[in-house]
């Protein structure tokens, strides 16, 4: 099998010659990669140099292939184009201030972040969003209007390459309530709810149609493998948002992209969301979304329980990330036997850590953690050497 057929394999519920160790952009686990400090730290314990797979400052990815080639890990193809072009967008200014880097944005937006945050593992602070209003809401939909469209023939031209292909293709395809909570903050956006519910109407609409515009042709025309949404609307409790109020405002938006995934044959259709998503699931599934991940553990999630409720879901992830951090070390074959082995038997499963790797890893931890997984799957690849 390549890594399509396999992909396809596990999605469907049949039986690979190997489950894949996948991961999506976002929330890799093992997959992909990891950021400069993390990768940094690996190499100090033991890992080659040569080994890539990072991700820097720019937010790039830089050569994942031979991360991927020498962990024996897989992931999708993304497009290297986009349809829409032209936006105006926002001026932002940086500045240092008593040890942190302070980022300014035209919209109004200050955000409060350690020095070359990036590469680090660190979350920043968010200090005032974008949009806090109408008028700072119109401010941004302006500026962030595309203005110019690819035709059709260029369409064409730069699709024509992924036609042929032997690695899944993933198409993202923006967020609805993770793209407000990104203007907003999530507390601004909790209390619009109630108190101005007709500007996130306004404002999903014309995400909605952003998406029409600048996804539903890739998705009709290359018929891509798997369509991910990114929300990040759960916390360690479950969902920050109402199922009436999910229903209310972004159902819309969840029925048009499944709906025209379904009708483009794409098998997938992806939520990539921290905290608590069991609840998510009995919300999500019903528009036509059938995986969410990384179902992290601290957040409580139980993918026995889940797959009770939802056997068709396909899950990705659920393997605690820290248990290859250092003095973890016991923790990593107990982790992998009591979940991966169990789940990879009820198939539609992809085994990974939850999240990403963190700077505490060390290298001989990640490979005593990828020789059971790798074991457990029956998978041969990578040319790391086995604990």
């Amino acid at each position: 099998m390549n890594e399509l057929e396999r992909f396809l394999a596990v999605v469907k519920g049949e039986t690979p010659d190997y489950a894949p160790i996948f991961g999506f952009h976002g929330a890799p686990g093992m997959s992909l990669g990891c950021q400069r400090e993390t990768h940094d730290r690996l190499i100090r314990t033991g890992m080659p140099s040569s080994v890539g797979g990072v991700y820097d400052v720019g937010r790039r990815w830089r050569d994942v292939q031979s991360w991927k080639r020498y962990w024996g890990t897989a992931g999708p193809d993304l497009l290297n184009f986009a349809i829409a072009s032209g936006q105006q967008g926002f001026r932002t200014t940086r500045r240092v201030e008593n040890g942190y880097e302070i980022l300014e944005s035209e919209t109004g937006a200050v955000t409060r972040q350690v020095i070359d945050n990036d590469i680090t593992y660190s979350m920043p602070e968010f200090v005032r969003y974008a949009v806090r209003d109408r008028p700072s809401w119109q401010f941004y939909r302006d500026r962030a209007e595309p203005r110019k469209f690819m035709s059709r023939d260029e369409m064409e031209r730069r699709c024509r390459p992924y036609d042929k292909r032997d690695n899944p293709l993933c198409i993202n395809a923006g967020g609805a309530y993770g793209f407000i909570r990104g203007l907003m903050g999530p507390e601004a956006l909790s209390y619009a709810f109630y108190d101005d519910p007709e500007l996130i109407h306004d404002m999903i609409a014309w995400q909605l149609e952003q998406a029409r515009r600048k996804f539903f042709p890739l998705i009709e025309r290359l018929k891509p493998e798997a369509v991910k949404l990114g929300e990040d609307l759960c916390y360690n409790h479950g969902m920050l948002v109402s199922p009436r109020q999910f229903r209310e405002f972004f159902g819309t938006y969840y029925r048009e992209i499944c709906e025209c995934a379904r009708a483009s044959g794409v098998p997938l259709v992806v939520v990539d969301t921290d905290g608590n998503a069991m609840g998510f699931a009995d919300v999500a599934v019903p528009y036509g979304v059938n995986a969410i991940l990384p179902w992290e553990v601290k957040a409580g999630n139980d993918l026995f329980e889940v797959r009770q409720k939802h056997p068709d879901l396909v899950c990705f992830g659920w393997l605690e990330k820290e248990v290859i951090n250092e003095g973890n070390e016991r923790m990593i074959e107990p982790e992998i036997m009591k979940k991966a082995a169990p789940l990879l038997e009820q198939r539609r499963y992809f085994p990974n850590g939850d999240h990403g790797i963190q700077p505490l890893a060390t290298f001989p931890s990640l490979c005593e953690f990828m020789t059971i997984l790798h074991e457990v799957c029956n998978n041969r690849e990578g040319e790391f050497p086995r604990a």
